[in-house]
C-alpha cells in the first residue's frame, strides 16, 4: 500500500512538471511541455553568455530541442526545412578559383574526410533548423588540408567577443562532460593561426544585439503543436464515430421481452424478421466535421505565414489556379534567394578560412584572396531566366532600331550603352574594364569594318 501511494505521488509530480502536454500526450513528446537545459558536473549551473538581446539559456535550449523534435516528428515542419534546403542548394554548390587557390579548393572540397558536396545539405538543414551553424576546422600539418566538423548548437555555452565590438567573435566555449568547457578560437583571434583547430560561426534570423540566430521554425512551433493536437483529436473522434448503437422502439408490453431477446447484439449480416410494431434506428455521434475544417485551415494559414511558402508547396492545392500559384511563389522565391546569397557567402568564407590556414602553414604559395573565390549556384526560379532573356531580346531590338533610325549605329557611346542595357536586362552587370575589353575585341575581329553605305 505504501509503495502504491509513493508511485501515485511520483506520477502526480511528473504530470505537474510536464504540464498539460505531458498529460494529454503531446504529438511532439514531453520535451515541448517541459523546460530543458544543459547541466554539467561543474560547480553551479552553466548558462549561455552572449549578447544583450540573446534569450536566456533555458529558452535557447528549449527552442533548439523543440525545433529538432518537430523536424523529426512533424511532417509539415520537415517539409518546410526540406523546401528551404532544396531551393537554396538546387543542383549543388561548388566553390572555384583560378591558379593555385583553385587547385587547393578542389582538393579540400572533395577530400574523403570532408565530402562537402554530400555534407552541405546536412549543414544547410542544421542552419535552417537551429538558426546557427558552428563548424570546426582541424588542419592537418602535413598537407594543410582542414577537416570540417560541425558542433551542435546546444553545446555552445559562451561566445566571447572583442570588448569594444560585440560583432567580432574571438572565441567559443563548448561544454564537456565532467570537464571544463573547451575553448575554440575564432579566425579573428590573435592566436588563431597557431591553433591546431579553429571554429567558425554562421547564423540566420539574428536579432540586433544578439550573438545567436533563431530557427526558421521558431515562430511556427506553437502553431505546429496546436495543429498536431487538433488533428490527433479529430482522428480519435472519427475513430469513435465508427461506433454506433441501435435504438429499438416496441410497444410497452413488449419492452421486457425484447430486452431479453436482444441482450446479445446481433452479429453483422444477421437477418431479423420483425413486425410493424418494432422500429429500429442506428444512432452515431455527430462530430460537426465541416465546422472543424475552418479551424484547421486557420492553423495551417498561420504555419504558412511563418514559413513564407505557399500552401501548394506542401501538397495543399485546394482551388488554387496556375496563375494564383505563380503569383504566390514570388514572395517565397525572394525570401529563398536571400537565404541562398547567405549560403553562398558561407561557402566562400569557409573555403577562404581553409585556404588561409594552409597559407599560414606554408603549404600553399598563393596569397589568400577572398575575392578570387567564386561560388556557382542554381537559380531559385528558373522561370526568371526566360523573363530575363525576353527582356534582353526586347531591349536589343529597340536599341537596334534606334541605331538604324538615327544613323548612329557605329557610335561608341551608343555601343557601350546598348551593351550595358542588354546585359542588365539579362540579369548581369559589367564593369568598365570588361566593357572596354569586349568592344576592343569586337573592333579587332575580322569583318567588322563599317559599311560605307551605312556611313552615308
Amino acid at each position: 500500500m505504501a509503495e502504491s501511494r509513493r508511485l501515485r505521488f511520483a506520477l502526480a509530480v511528473a504530470r505537474w512538471i510536464g504540464g498539460p502536454a505531458a498529460a494529454a500526450g503531446s504529438p511532439f513528446g514531453d520535451t515541448l511541455a517541459a523546460v530543458t537545459g544543459t547541466v554539467d558536473d561543474s560547480a553551479g549551473w552553466v548558462s549561455f553568455q552572449g549578447g544583450p538581446n540573446d534569450r536566456d539559456a533555458s529558452e535557447i535550449q528549449q527552442l533548439y530541442t523543440d525545433a529538432l523534435t518537430a523536424w523529426r516528428k512533424n511532417p509539415m515542419a520537415k517539409r518546410i526545412i526540406d523546401c528551404t534546403v532544396d531551393y537554396v542548394l538546387g543542383d549543388g554548390i561548388t566553390p572555384s578559383a583560378t591558379g593555385q587557390i583553385g587547385q587547393f579548393i578542389t582538393k579540400w572540397w572533395d577530400h574523403p574526410k570532408n565530402h562537402m558536396t554530400r555534407r552541405l545539405p546536412e549543414l544547410s538543414e542544421e542552419l535552417a533548423r537551429a538558426g546557427d551553424l558552428f563548424l570546426t576546422l582541424h588542419t592537418n600539418p602535413v598537407d594543410g588540408i582542414s577537416y570540417v566538423r560541425p558542433v551542435p548548437k546546444d553545446r555552445i555555452i559562451k561566445i566571447e567577443t572583442l570588448p569594444n565590438d560585440w560583432e567580432t567573435e574571438i572565441a567559443y566555449y563548448e561544454t564537456q562532460e565532467a570537464r571544463e568547457p573547451r575553448k575554440w578560437l575564432s579566425p579573428h583571434h590573435p592566436d588563431a593561426a597557431d591553433a591546431p583547430a579553429i571554429m567558425v560561426h554562421y547564423s540566420v534570423n539574428k536579432v540586433v544585439g544578439a550573438l545567436l540566430g533563431e530557427s526558421d521554425l521558431g515562430t511556427m512551433l506553437p502553431w505546429l503543436l496546436r495543429y498536431s493536437r487538433l488533428l490527433e483529436d479529430r482522428v480519435r473522434l472519427h475513430w469513435a464515430a465508427r461506433a454506433f448503437m441501435w435504438i429499438v422502439t416496441v410497444p410497452s408490453n413488449l419492452v421486457a421481452a425484447k430486452q431479453e431477446q436482444y441482450r446479445t447484439t446481433p452479429d453483422t449480416g444477421s437477418i431479423i424478421v420483425k413486425d410493424d410494431a418494432e422500429d429500429w434506428k442506428a444512432v452515431s455521434p455527430d462530430l460537426k466535421g465541416f465546422d472543424a475544417h475552418y479551424d484547421m485551415r486557420a492553423l495551417r494559414q498561420m504555419i504558412d505565414a511563418g514559413s513564407g511558402m505557399p500552401p501548394h508547396w506542401r501538397g495543399e492545392a485546394h482551388d488554387v489556379s496556375l496563375a494564383t500559384a505563380q503569383a504566390m511563389e514570388h514572395s517565397a522565391s525572394r525570401h529563398l534567394r536571400r537565404r541562398q546569397l547567405y549560403t553562398r557567402f558561407l561557402v566562400a568564407d569557409l573555403t577562404h578560412q581553409a585556404y588561409t590556414r594552409a597559407a599560414h602553414m606554408g603549404k600553399v604559395r598563393g596569397k589568400p584572396n577572398f575575392a578570387a573565390i567564386t561560388v556557382e549556384m542554381t537559380d531559385i526560379d528558373r522561370v526568371d531566366n526566360k523573363d530575363l532573356a525576353d527582356a534582353a531580346h526586347t531591349i536589343a531590338q529597340a536599341l537596334d532600331i534606334a541605331a538604324r533610325t538615327t544613323a548612329t549605329g557605329h557610335s561608341d557611346t551608343l555601343r557601350r550603352l546598348a551593351l550595358r542595357l542588354i546585359l542588365r536586362f539579362g540579369g548581369e552587370t559589367l564593369d568598365e574594364d570588361t566593357v572596354n575589353t569586349i568592344l576592343d575585341e569586337a573592333d579587332s575581329a575580322p569583318g567588322t569594318e563599317p559599311d560605307e553605305d551605312t556611313d552615308k
